[in-house]
């Protein structure tokens, strides 16, 4: 990938005001989701997400702020915030346009492997590291992580310690990965959305039709006796 190419991805590096907060406590409160999201700025709304089957929760919301600044800086600062115990997961979640959802072996792209780097707290990581990360798809990602995460917490924590350009990029994948949840989520979403429109333009239709067999006439009411 040459620096144009690279360019041109920079320029269009999805950004939004929606932000995709995962890892919460079924038992925690909107109240307090809410709390732990305002730390970062205002919240314009916040949704959780609920199965529209049996009403419970599904551990994710999506919060609006002002700008894409503050979300942004939501990525940055929330992400690992503790909430009930549990760290809050956090990536945009790029709600202004339709984004085609990428498959597990697919490159995640240069696009959003540049936007994962501008969320990388301190020192950007090296460019060489986005344009190979670029070339990673979400499932050799996750077995990245899986494998880092596997030699136990203070040996990762050690291992980033003495070597920052590491840090910076595993710091990277996490935020890639979490970017990869919020996409499924949204898309999560626009099928309920799709679903409910396409019930609900079968209920209508099946009322026409009903209307058109009972030749376009009104029910009768039947007449109450008075006493």
């Amino acid at each position: 990938m040459d620096n144009a190419a690279v360019a041109v991805a920079s320029a269009n590096c999805r950004c939004s005001r929606m932000v995709y907060v995962g890892n919460i406590a079924f038992n925690a409160s909107e109240e307090e989701a809410r709390g732990a999201c305002e730390l970062i700025g205002p919240v314009l709304s916040l949704r959780l997400a609920t199965d529209a089957a049996t009403g419970k929760r599904k551990g994710y919301a999506f919060v609006e702020y002002a700008d894409d600044a503050t979300a942004q800086s939501a990525c940055r600062n929330l992400q690992g915030h503790l909430l009930r115990g549990r760290p809050l997961r956090v990536g945009l979640a790029d709600s202004d346009r339709a984004r085609r959802r990428k498959g597990e072996h697919e490159p995640v792209g240069l696009e959003d492997a540049i936007h994962a780097a501008s969320l990388v707290s301190g020192r950007p990581p090296a460019a060489a590291i986005t344009r190979l990360l670029a070339t990673a798809s979400r499932h050799h990602l996750r077995e990245t992580m899986a494998t880092f995460e596997s030699m136990g917490a203070d040996a990762c924590r050690a291992l980033e310690e003495q070597v920052p350009v590491l840090a910076e990029a595993m710091e990277q994948v996490r935020h890639l990965l979490d970017m990869a949840a919020a996409d499924d989520a949204a898309e999560e979403e626009r099928r309920k959305k799709r679903a409910a429109s396409a019930t609900e333009e079968s209920n209508d239709q099946r009322a026409k039709l009903r209307k058109v067999e009972d030749g376009g006439k009104a029910p009768v009411r039947p007449i109450l006796p008075c006493f």
